[in-house]
């Protein structure tokens, strides 16, 4: 198909002053920018009044998990997404054996409210997903939970040379497809309980390829930086790699403004020593996750509803539970409240975290979306202590609880992040299947441009377009994407600048952004006029292999 778009306001992803042009599409390849063009046969698209921008890369998706029941991606193509980097966050849909296909069923299932359909190594996943078609481009990682437990199954202790050479090998077969580096969740098992060496080891195969190593840090609250930080910038350092902070932000309930500046700093400090550390931001001062997912171990997940019920394992799960969450808010607390009695503590403490927890989605009690945990547990479990309500919520509602934790002052702990050159925006967000969904889900990118752009300017439109395209395709080295130039792909964007906006709730997150006209992935037209075309133009794009490897 041929596609003239005319009289747009083009923003071409570089961060220069916006201009005015028309752009001519020959099959899925720009192939001219100019005034006045005219091509026969040619679809024409009248943009006039409109931003024609480069379609928007997604640097931390987890779609991957969910795209076999959702191929048509809507809630990320209606927003203006046209590639997306999934299998971060160490979890993916490749490679996998029996293990951890059972694991899959069992835990992420639960622990993220997904059902993914898992592939024994890539080659298989591609084909299985391009005899299925889909909407949206796709850059896989390579997840190290899978690399792990495709190994050691669920053994938590540390690797023999043995096994540490064979997770070596996943992870070469991996970038050898064209992954785009190795992806690590540091606050979930194994991740957790891996010692930084083995990620230094995996990451100097990544680094022969010139991949990244893309990372949920051990830790985003107490002591981030010295925990999460500062072992990213070690395996950055050591492995030679280029690394990439997922989804950067402060949980610390203390000096948040001061953290955020000295982590910004370290990253400025090493990045003028030449290491290659970049970042991305959710756009929200919020975040979202599972509550098993974040509180329980994994084999809790084993026999979930027994575990959950038998008084036994249930003090098991509440002294880790309490290790857990204490370890997260407390490591930080000034030194007079670590000095109250653990019994104490735990009556304080509870009752607070509660507050400033939302549900977003449970599976039974939807009465509750958008209410406070502490509000939730008192009404269903009243007279309950709140370590047992918790564990009686996450039993009743059979594992599905996702919940949004609350942040600081988004100008105080969000926008000084996203604001640094090296710093591009994300959604951190799940295709939905059926539930509510953070608003993210289908208005991450709208976000930016009406919020922080228009009625905030804290960035330009110019910039904040840099940080959805070029700057997430020049991290991820896909050189064919992310800008509006002759010979790059035909994934672009046209918006109303003064229209578009989010459209999501908390209560009811599963909206369609206002003011998205237009999607093209690969040339074709998917979003027309807000509405979703069926096209299932995506590819799985790889990343290019150096020379002589």
């Amino acid at each position: 198909m041929n596609i003239l778009i005319k009289n747009g306001i083009i923003v071409d992803g570089t961060g220069t002053p916006k201009y005015k042009a028309d752009v001519l599409v020959n099959g899925d390849t720009i192939v001219k920018i100019g005034s006045d063009l005219t091509a026969d046969k040619a679809k024409v698209i009248d943009a006039s009044n409109t931003i024609v921008s480069p379609g928007f890369i997604d640097i931390h998706n987890h779609g991957d998990l969910n795209i076999v029941d959702a191929n048509k991606a809507e809630s990320f193509v209606m927003q203006g997404m046209t590639t997306l980097l999934v299998s971060v966050c160490g979890l993916g849909i490749a490679p996998a054996n029996d293990y951890l296909t059972k694991f899959y069923k069992e835990f992420i299932s639960r622990a993220m409210c997904a059902s993914p359909t898992i592939y024994k190594d890539f080659h298989e996943m591609r084909k299985a997903l391009e005899e299925m078609g889909f909407s949206i481009n796709l850059a896989f990682m390579v997840p190290h939970i899978n690399v792990r437990s495709c190994v050691m199954e669920a053994d938590m202790r540390q690797a023999t040379k043995e096994e540490l050479s064979k997770m070596k090998q996943i992870v070469r077969e991996g970038m050898e497809f064209g992954a785009f580096g190795l992806s690590t969740g540091l606050d979930y098992p194994p991740g957790s309980t891996t010692n930084t060496e083995e990620f230094i080891e995996l990451s100097k195969v990544v680094s022969e390829y010139d991949g990244i190593y893309n990372s949920h840090m051990r830790n985003n609250g107490a002591k981030f930086i010295e925990i999460g930080m500062k072992e990213l910038i070690r395996i950055a350092r050591e492995a030679h790699v280029r690394a990439h902070i997922s989804h950067w932000m402060t949980l610390s309930q203390y000096n948040t403004e001061d953290l955020v500046k000295e982590a910004i700093q370290l990253v400025e400090d090493v990045r003028d020593e030449g290491l290659e550390i970049t970042a991305d931001v959710v756009p929200y001062d919020d975040g979202v996750t599972s509550l098993p997912f974040v509180l329980l171990n994994t084999w809790v997940f084993e026999n979930f509803m027994v575990n959950l019920s038998n008084p036994e394992t249930r003090k098991q799960i509440k002294k880790e539970v309490w290790e857990r969450l204490s370890s997260a808010f407390l490591a930080d607390a000034p030194f007079v409240i670590r000095l109250i009695p653990k019994f104490l503590l735990k009556r304080l403490a509870y009752p607070k975290i509660a507050k400033s927890v939302k549900v977003l989605h449970v599976k039974n009690n939807r009465q509750f979306l958008g209410k406070t945990m502490y509000e939730t547990l008192t009404k269903l479990y009243p007279g309950k202590k709140f370590e047992d309500s918790m564990l009686d919520f996450m039993r009743d509602e059979e594992g599905e609880v996702l919940i949004i934790h609350m942040m600081k002052d988004e100008q105080k702990s969000v926008i000084p992040f996203y604001k640094q050159p090296f710093s591009c925006a994300s959604s951190d967000a799940n295709l939905n299947i059926g539930g509510n969904s953070h608003p993210r889900a289908y208005g991450t990118f709208p976000r930016v441009i009406s919020r922080w752009v228009r009625d905030m300017n804290i960035i330009s439109l110019e910039e904040a377009i840099r940080k959805m395209t070029s700057l997430p395709a020049s991290i991820l080295q896909i050189n064919d994407r992310g800008l509006i130039k002759e010979g790059y792909k035909a994934d672009l964007v046209i918006f109303n600048y003064d229209l578009i906006k989010e459209m999501g709730t908390i209560e009811n997150g599963n909206q369609f952004p206002e003011g998205i006209e237009h999607v093209i992935v690969n040339g074709e037209i998917t979003c027309k006029q807000g509405k979703h075309t069926g096209a299932l133009n995506g590819k799985v794009l790889r990343h290019p292999i150096p020379k002589g490897q």
